[in-house]
Protein backbone atom coordinates (compact mmCIF):
# COMPACT_ATOMS: atom_id res chain seq x y z
CA UNK A 1 0.00 0.00 0.00
CA UNK A 2 3.16 2.47 1.18
CA UNK A 3 4.52 1.16 -1.98
CA UNK A 4 1.37 2.14 -4.18
CA UNK A 5 0.90 5.56 -2.19
CA UNK A 6 5.00 6.42 -3.29
CA UNK A 7 4.79 5.07 -6.77
CA UNK A 8 1.26 7.46 -6.61
CA UNK A 9 2.94 10.59 -5.40
CA UNK A 10 6.32 10.26 -7.30
CA UNK A 11 4.11 9.94 -10.60
CA UNK A 12 1.62 13.10 -9.31
CA UNK A 13 5.08 15.24 -8.78
CA UNK A 14 6.35 14.21 -12.49
CA UNK A 15 3.15 15.48 -13.81
CA UNK A 16 3.32 18.58 -12.35
CA UNK A 17 7.05 19.10 -13.73
CA UNK A 18 6.26 18.60 -16.91
CA UNK A 19 3.49 20.95 -16.80
CA UNK A 20 5.32 23.68 -15.11
CA UNK A 21 8.00 22.79 -17.70
CA UNK A 22 5.09 23.19 -20.81
CA UNK A 23 3.91 26.65 -19.36
CA UNK A 24 7.52 28.47 -18.90
CA UNK A 25 7.96 26.61 -22.72
CA UNK A 26 4.81 28.41 -24.04
CA UNK A 27 5.88 31.63 -22.09
CA UNK A 28 9.82 31.26 -23.51
CA UNK A 29 7.89 30.86 -26.78
CA UNK A 30 5.50 33.88 -26.82
CA UNK A 31 8.48 35.87 -25.45
CA UNK A 32 10.47 34.28 -28.57
CA UNK A 33 8.07 35.23 -31.08
CA UNK A 34 6.61 38.11 -30.59
CA UNK A 35 3.27 39.41 -33.26
CA UNK A 36 3.91 43.25 -34.46
CA UNK A 37 0.55 45.24 -33.40
CA UNK A 38 -0.46 48.70 -34.74
CA UNK A 39 -2.45 51.49 -34.24
CA UNK A 40 -2.72 55.22 -35.98
CA UNK A 41 -4.57 58.46 -34.50
CA UNK A 42 -5.25 61.76 -35.87
CA UNK A 43 -2.23 63.87 -33.63
CA UNK A 44 -0.50 67.52 -33.96
CA UNK A 45 -2.47 68.17 -37.53
CA UNK A 46 -1.12 64.82 -39.21
CA UNK A 47 -1.31 61.01 -38.47
CA UNK A 48 0.48 59.57 -35.45
CA UNK A 49 1.45 55.86 -35.99
CA UNK A 50 2.48 53.45 -33.73
CA UNK A 51 4.08 49.69 -34.48
CA UNK A 52 5.24 47.74 -31.69
CA UNK A 53 6.77 44.03 -31.52
CA UNK A 54 5.27 41.99 -28.48
CA UNK A 55 3.47 38.77 -27.24
CA UNK A 56 0.77 40.84 -25.13
CA UNK A 57 -2.02 40.73 -27.01
CA UNK A 58 -4.04 43.68 -24.98
CA UNK A 59 -2.00 46.83 -25.70
CA UNK A 60 -4.75 49.36 -25.13
CA UNK A 61 -3.31 50.90 -21.91
CA UNK A 62 0.24 51.28 -23.35
CA UNK A 63 -1.49 52.74 -26.62
CA UNK A 64 -2.84 55.08 -24.75
CA UNK A 65 -0.22 56.59 -22.67
CA UNK A 66 1.48 56.81 -26.14
CA UNK A 67 -1.54 58.96 -27.60
CA UNK A 68 -2.17 60.82 -23.95
CA UNK A 69 2.11 62.33 -24.48
CA UNK A 70 1.02 63.53 -28.22
CA UNK A 71 -2.50 65.43 -26.70
CA UNK A 72 -0.40 66.64 -24.11
CA UNK A 73 2.29 68.22 -26.57
CA UNK A 74 -0.63 69.28 -28.82
CA UNK A 75 -2.26 71.50 -25.45
CA UNK A 76 0.83 73.39 -25.68
CA UNK A 77 2.16 73.84 -28.89
CA UNK A 78 -0.75 74.04 -31.06
CA UNK A 79 -1.20 77.46 -33.35
CA UNK A 80 -5.11 76.78 -34.51
CA UNK A 81 -6.34 76.54 -30.38
CA UNK A 82 -6.65 79.91 -29.08
CA UNK A 83 -6.47 78.00 -25.51
CA UNK A 84 -2.83 76.05 -26.07
CA UNK A 85 -0.09 77.24 -24.16
CA UNK A 86 2.08 78.72 -27.27
CA UNK A 87 -1.27 80.85 -28.46
CA UNK A 88 -1.79 82.09 -25.24
CA UNK A 89 2.15 83.41 -25.01
CA UNK A 90 1.62 84.37 -28.46
CA UNK A 91 -0.94 86.98 -27.80
CA UNK A 92 0.11 87.80 -24.21
CA UNK A 93 4.45 88.14 -24.29
CA UNK A 94 4.92 91.29 -26.11
CA UNK A 95 2.83 93.32 -23.15
CA UNK A 96 3.96 91.12 -19.63
CA UNK A 97 6.38 88.14 -19.43
CA UNK A 98 4.74 85.16 -19.52
CA UNK A 99 5.25 82.35 -17.13
CA UNK A 100 5.86 79.15 -19.22
CA UNK A 101 4.87 75.53 -18.34
CA UNK A 102 7.76 73.13 -17.50
CA UNK A 103 7.16 71.54 -21.02
CA UNK A 104 7.16 74.58 -22.51
CA UNK A 105 10.47 75.73 -20.76
CA UNK A 106 12.10 72.80 -22.19
CA UNK A 107 10.99 73.33 -25.79
CA UNK A 108 12.46 77.19 -25.19
CA UNK A 109 15.48 76.26 -24.05
CA UNK A 110 16.03 73.35 -26.75
CA UNK A 111 15.18 76.05 -29.15
CA UNK A 112 18.05 78.12 -28.39
CA UNK A 113 20.43 75.44 -28.23
CA UNK A 114 19.37 75.06 -31.53
CA UNK A 115 19.64 78.48 -32.54
CA UNK A 116 23.30 78.92 -31.62
CA UNK A 117 24.29 75.22 -33.34
CA UNK A 118 22.78 76.41 -36.22
CA UNK A 119 24.19 79.60 -36.61
CA UNK A 120 20.96 81.44 -36.33
CA UNK A 121 19.42 78.85 -39.31
CA UNK A 122 16.79 77.23 -37.10
CA UNK A 123 14.89 79.76 -35.41
CA UNK A 124 11.36 79.52 -33.41
CA UNK A 125 10.75 83.43 -34.06
CA UNK A 126 9.41 82.99 -37.71
CA UNK A 127 5.79 83.11 -37.21
CA UNK A 128 5.57 86.16 -38.28
CA UNK A 129 7.35 85.36 -41.86
CA UNK A 130 5.13 82.08 -41.98
CA UNK A 131 1.81 84.18 -42.11
CA UNK A 132 2.87 86.92 -44.66
CA UNK A 133 4.03 83.93 -47.02
CA UNK A 134 0.37 82.32 -46.06
CA UNK A 135 0.94 79.18 -44.21
CA UNK A 136 -1.74 80.56 -41.95
CA UNK A 137 -3.38 83.04 -43.28
CA UNK A 138 -4.32 83.46 -47.07
CA UNK A 139 -3.13 86.60 -49.04
CA UNK A 140 -3.00 87.38 -52.60
CA UNK A 141 -1.73 85.58 -55.88
CA UNK A 142 1.74 87.22 -55.62
CA UNK A 143 4.17 86.06 -52.92
CA UNK A 144 5.88 88.74 -50.84
CA UNK A 145 7.29 91.85 -51.87
CA UNK A 146 11.20 92.86 -50.69
CA UNK A 147 9.28 95.83 -48.76
CA UNK A 148 6.66 93.43 -46.90
CA UNK A 149 9.53 90.78 -46.14
CA UNK A 150 12.43 93.59 -44.95
CA UNK A 151 9.03 95.05 -42.93
CA UNK A 152 8.44 91.44 -40.81
CA UNK A 153 12.22 90.58 -40.60
CA UNK A 154 12.14 93.09 -37.74
CA UNK A 155 9.92 91.31 -35.77
CA UNK A 156 11.94 88.06 -36.21
CA UNK A 157 15.06 87.15 -34.06
CA UNK A 158 15.48 84.43 -31.00
CA UNK A 159 17.69 87.64 -29.80
CA UNK A 160 15.06 89.48 -29.14
CA UNK A 161 13.48 87.02 -27.20
CA UNK A 162 13.88 88.24 -23.34
CA UNK A 163 14.10 85.08 -21.76
CA UNK A 164 14.55 84.94 -17.25
CA UNK A 165 15.43 81.49 -15.84
CA UNK A 166 14.75 82.18 -12.95
CA UNK A 167 11.16 82.67 -13.31
CA UNK A 168 11.24 80.63 -16.45
CA UNK A 169 9.34 83.79 -18.20
CA UNK A 170 9.76 85.12 -22.00
CA UNK A 171 8.85 88.47 -23.26
CA UNK A 172 8.89 90.01 -26.28
CA UNK A 173 11.06 93.30 -27.17
CA UNK A 174 9.38 93.80 -30.27
CA UNK A 175 5.49 93.91 -30.84
CA UNK A 176 4.45 91.80 -32.76
CA UNK A 177 6.52 88.82 -32.48
CA UNK A 178 5.15 85.33 -32.15
CA UNK A 179 6.47 81.70 -32.17
CA UNK A 180 5.98 78.60 -33.84
CA UNK A 181 7.06 75.59 -33.02
CA UNK A 182 6.47 73.78 -35.89
CA UNK A 183 10.31 72.63 -36.17
CA UNK A 184 10.28 71.00 -32.81
CA UNK A 185 7.22 69.68 -31.31
CA UNK A 186 6.75 66.78 -33.21
CA UNK A 187 10.30 65.46 -32.60
CA UNK A 188 9.59 66.03 -28.80
CA UNK A 189 6.17 64.43 -28.84
CA UNK A 190 7.68 61.57 -30.69
CA UNK A 191 9.98 61.23 -27.70
CA UNK A 192 7.62 61.49 -25.41
CA UNK A 193 5.73 59.07 -26.57
CA UNK A 194 8.50 56.35 -26.73
CA UNK A 195 8.81 57.25 -23.48
CA UNK A 196 5.98 55.97 -22.05
CA UNK A 197 5.35 53.32 -24.19
CA UNK A 198 8.68 51.71 -23.22
CA UNK A 199 7.90 52.10 -20.12
CA UNK A 200 4.58 50.18 -20.16
CA UNK A 201 7.27 47.44 -20.93
CA UNK A 202 7.29 47.36 -24.94
CA UNK A 203 10.85 47.23 -25.89
CA UNK A 204 10.25 47.08 -29.42
CA UNK A 205 8.45 49.04 -31.87
CA UNK A 206 8.54 52.84 -33.93
CA UNK A 207 6.44 55.88 -32.68
CA UNK A 208 6.03 57.74 -36.51
CA UNK A 209 4.42 61.15 -36.07
CA UNK A 210 4.02 62.68 -39.73
CA UNK A 211 7.58 61.01 -40.78
CA UNK A 212 9.46 62.15 -37.10
CA UNK A 213 10.46 58.44 -36.35
CA UNK A 214 11.58 57.39 -32.89
CA UNK A 215 12.49 53.53 -32.69
CA UNK A 216 12.14 51.93 -28.64
CA UNK A 217 15.04 50.06 -27.44
CA UNK A 218 15.23 46.90 -29.05
CA UNK A 219 15.14 45.62 -32.76
CA UNK A 220 12.32 43.80 -34.32
CA UNK A 221 12.38 40.46 -34.40
CA UNK A 222 15.65 38.73 -35.72
CA UNK A 223 16.46 41.95 -36.88
CA UNK A 224 19.70 44.01 -35.75
CA UNK A 225 18.39 47.50 -36.44
CA UNK A 226 15.29 48.94 -38.04
CA UNK A 227 15.16 49.78 -42.18
CA UNK A 228 13.61 53.48 -43.17
CA UNK A 229 12.08 54.01 -46.55
CA UNK A 230 13.00 58.09 -46.94
CA UNK A 231 10.04 59.34 -49.39
CA UNK A 232 11.74 60.64 -52.60
CA UNK A 233 11.15 64.44 -53.13
CA UNK A 234 10.85 64.50 -56.27
CA UNK A 235 7.77 62.15 -56.27
CA UNK A 236 5.81 61.68 -53.06
CA UNK A 237 4.09 59.09 -54.20
CA UNK A 238 7.83 57.45 -54.48
CA UNK A 239 10.63 56.57 -52.12
CA UNK A 240 14.32 56.47 -52.18
CA UNK A 241 15.91 53.01 -53.41
CA UNK A 242 18.26 53.11 -50.50
CA UNK A 243 16.45 52.44 -47.20
CA UNK A 244 18.34 53.78 -43.95
CA UNK A 245 19.89 51.41 -41.22
CA UNK A 246 18.84 52.46 -37.86
CA UNK A 247 20.03 51.54 -34.54
CA UNK A 248 17.62 50.55 -31.93
CA UNK A 249 16.83 53.72 -29.82
CA UNK A 250 17.71 56.42 -32.53
CA UNK A 251 15.37 58.47 -34.15
CA UNK A 252 15.28 59.47 -37.73
CA UNK A 253 13.48 63.03 -39.08
CA UNK A 254 12.71 64.41 -42.92
CA UNK A 255 12.68 67.91 -43.92
CA UNK A 256 11.46 68.74 -47.01
CA UNK A 257 9.62 71.43 -49.42
CA UNK A 258 7.28 68.70 -50.45
CA UNK A 259 4.56 68.55 -47.63
CA UNK A 260 3.59 71.70 -47.38
CA UNK A 261 3.56 74.36 -50.04
CA UNK A 262 1.92 77.08 -50.99
CA UNK A 263 1.56 78.16 -54.85
CA UNK A 264 1.90 82.34 -56.37
CA UNK A 265 2.26 82.00 -60.36
CA UNK A 266 2.51 78.77 -60.75
CA UNK A 267 5.56 78.63 -58.57
CA UNK A 268 5.85 76.13 -55.48
CA UNK A 269 6.87 77.79 -52.26
CA UNK A 270 7.95 75.24 -49.13
CA UNK A 271 6.84 76.15 -45.71
CA UNK A 272 10.24 76.09 -44.24
CA UNK A 273 11.12 79.67 -44.19
CA UNK A 274 14.45 80.97 -43.69
CA UNK A 275 14.90 83.57 -40.83
CA UNK A 276 17.86 85.19 -42.24
CA UNK A 277 16.29 85.93 -45.60
CA UNK A 278 12.60 86.07 -45.04
CA UNK A 279 12.04 83.48 -48.16
CA UNK A 280 11.61 79.37 -48.33
CA UNK A 281 14.66 77.33 -48.07
CA UNK A 282 16.80 76.47 -50.90
CA UNK A 283 16.94 72.82 -50.35
CA UNK A 284 14.45 70.27 -51.07
CA UNK A 285 14.68 67.69 -48.43
CA UNK A 286 17.35 66.64 -45.72
CA UNK A 287 17.02 63.18 -43.47
CA UNK A 288 18.81 63.18 -40.08
CA UNK A 289 19.69 60.67 -37.55
CA UNK A 290 20.08 61.51 -33.96
CA UNK A 291 19.87 60.04 -30.46
CA UNK A 292 16.31 61.74 -30.29
CA UNK A 293 13.60 62.63 -32.20
CA UNK A 294 13.31 66.19 -30.71
CA UNK A 295 17.09 66.57 -32.33
CA UNK A 296 16.54 64.91 -35.61
CA UNK A 297 13.58 67.40 -35.92
CA UNK A 298 16.19 70.48 -35.65
CA UNK A 299 18.71 69.09 -37.12
CA UNK A 300 16.83 68.37 -40.65
CA UNK A 301 14.84 72.06 -40.33
CA UNK A 302 18.31 73.59 -40.06
CA UNK A 303 20.38 71.94 -42.50
CA UNK A 304 17.14 72.29 -45.11
CA UNK A 305 17.70 76.28 -44.48
CA UNK A 306 21.68 75.98 -43.98
CA UNK A 307 22.73 73.53 -46.35
CA UNK A 308 26.32 72.06 -45.98
CA UNK A 309 27.55 74.78 -43.72
CA UNK A 310 25.05 74.15 -41.39
CA UNK A 311 25.75 70.51 -41.66
CA UNK A 312 29.15 70.43 -40.64
CA UNK A 313 29.04 72.56 -37.85
CA UNK A 314 26.32 70.12 -36.25
CA UNK A 315 28.79 66.82 -37.69
CA UNK A 316 31.34 68.94 -35.29
CA UNK A 317 29.25 69.43 -32.22
CA UNK A 318 27.64 65.96 -32.45
CA UNK A 319 29.94 63.27 -34.89
CA UNK A 320 26.68 60.69 -34.21
CA UNK A 321 24.31 62.30 -36.02
CA UNK A 322 24.18 61.60 -39.92
CA UNK A 323 23.05 63.65 -42.30
CA UNK A 324 21.60 62.92 -45.92
CA UNK A 325 21.20 65.87 -48.01
CA UNK A 326 18.36 64.02 -50.62
CA UNK A 327 17.51 66.36 -52.94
Amino acid sequence: MKKKLTRRLATTAVLLFIAVLLVLFARYAAKRNPEKFQTEFPAMGTVAKVSVYTSDKDLTAAFELCKEQFDLVTGICSLYDPSSELSRLNANAASAPFTCSAEMWELLMHSRRAYIESDGFFDITVKPLMDLWGFYRKRGKVPPSDEEIAATMIRVGFDKLVLDEKKRTVLFSVPGMALDLGGIAKGYAADRAQKAIAEAGISAGVVDIGGNLRMLPEPPPEKHCYLVAVRDPGAREKVLDELLRVAPGMAVSTSGDYERFVIYNGKRYGHIISPKTGRPAATSAVTVVAASALDADIYSTSCCLGGEAVAGRIRALKPEVKIHFTR
